[in-house]
């Protein structure tokens, strides 16, 4: 949760300089500090270069926990970074990635790594408990969104698809 609670440090130090606003990337999560609206793309975890979607928020934090960044491939089976506690191998819920957005960077980076593990179903009362809300992204590119993020998400691929 380092790159989350570093975006928490930063939104003290900018209110206490005066900033009107400002986005903060921390590698897997953004601040999004200021009152004006700020448009910022998912990745498609097929293709990191491009985004398959995305967000139009402001004065909060994003994170993604995904499969598509650190893994490797051995005997055909691929191993990502993300590992379920469980069984020590890695996170197997049929999803490609979870982005969670809610007030604390910290949070988000905890609960995108956990919704990521936990899969979708198994995700949504943790998120309600947190009042956070997130972008599920599944492996048969189907995406997922929670109702606080409906009108706020545009998909910008269209292989993936909006699950009813």
């Amino acid at each position: 949760v380092g790159k989350g609670a570093a975006c928490d440090r930063i939104r003290n130090y900018l209110s206490s300089v005066s900033t009107d606003s400002a986005v903060i990337s921390v590698g897997g999560s953004l601040l999004l500090y200021g009152n004006r609206d700020f448009r910022i793309g998912i990745v498609n975890p097929e293709n990191d270069k491009e985004s398959m979607g995305t967000l139009k928020l402001s004065d909060t934090c994003v994170s993604t926990s995904g499969n598509y960044e650190k893994f490797f491939v051995k005997d055909n089976k691929t191993y990502h970074h993300i590992l379920d506690a469980k069984t020590g191998y890695p996170a197997d819920s049929r999803l490609s990635s979870v982005t969670v957005v809610c007030e604390s960077g910290t949070l988000s980076d905890a609960l995108s790594t956990a919704c990521y593990i936990l899969g979708y179903s198994d995700s949504i009362s943790l998120l309600k408990h947190y009042d956070a809300q997130a972008v599920f992204v599944f492996k048969d590119k189907t995406v997922r969104i929670t109702d606080g993020l409906e009108d706020k998400f545009t998909l910008t691929d269209e292989s993936f698809v909006i699950a009813e």
